[in-house]
């Protein structure tokens, strides 16, 4: 300490001046601080991509890239894939509600089908997503069980005691 302090303004500008000239001669000789500076690697994607903890700045903007451009090719051909699955869901729900209609009339003129055709969907339809419902309402009522009991102190009875 004692050095630093017997140092005058003017030995600290020639010191400064010599760090700066260093640098320009280290980056005119092709060195470059972005291989110094390292950037740590997120735990999803070294597990995805196989990098290592940590990179430096440089090969971490390349690799960033990389994967940047995988994951919206991939999301592309996702988004893709949806949107053909739902042409076809139009599709073959358009050709059942034709054959609806084309059948309809037909059952229509018979006396006990007629009426009965939408009384038979609904009933298939409530068996359908009955079971799907019910996980529903159990899951919001052992969620909602869950938070009154944090709300009262622990109890699902709600006492506290």
């Amino acid at each position: 300490m004692k050095f630093l302090s017997s140092l005058s303004t003017r030995h600290y500008v020639y010191i400064v001046g010599l760090m700066l000239m260093a640098l320009v001669l280290a980056s005119c000789a092709g060195f470059d601080l972005g291989d110094l500076v390292k950037v740590k690697t997120p735990n999803t994607i070294q597990q995805t991509t196989g990098l290592p903890s940590t990179l430096s700045l440089n090969e971490a903007e390349v690799e960033y890239q990389n994967w940047f451009n995988q994951t919206q090719t991939t999301g592309a051909q996702w988004k893709g894939n949806i949107e053909k699955a739902g042409e076809l869901r139009g599709l073959f729900s358009q050709l059942t509600l034709s054959a609806f209609d084309t059948v309809g009339p037909t059952v229509a003129g018979l006396p006990v089908l007629g009426p009965a055709l939408p009384a038979l969907t609904g009933i298939v339809g409530l068996f359908i997503g009955s079971g799907r419902l019910r996980k529903e309402k159990e899951a919001s009522f052992n969620k909602g069980l869950e938070k009154g009991s944090g709300l009262t102190g622990g109890t699902p009875g709600g006492s506290g005691v």
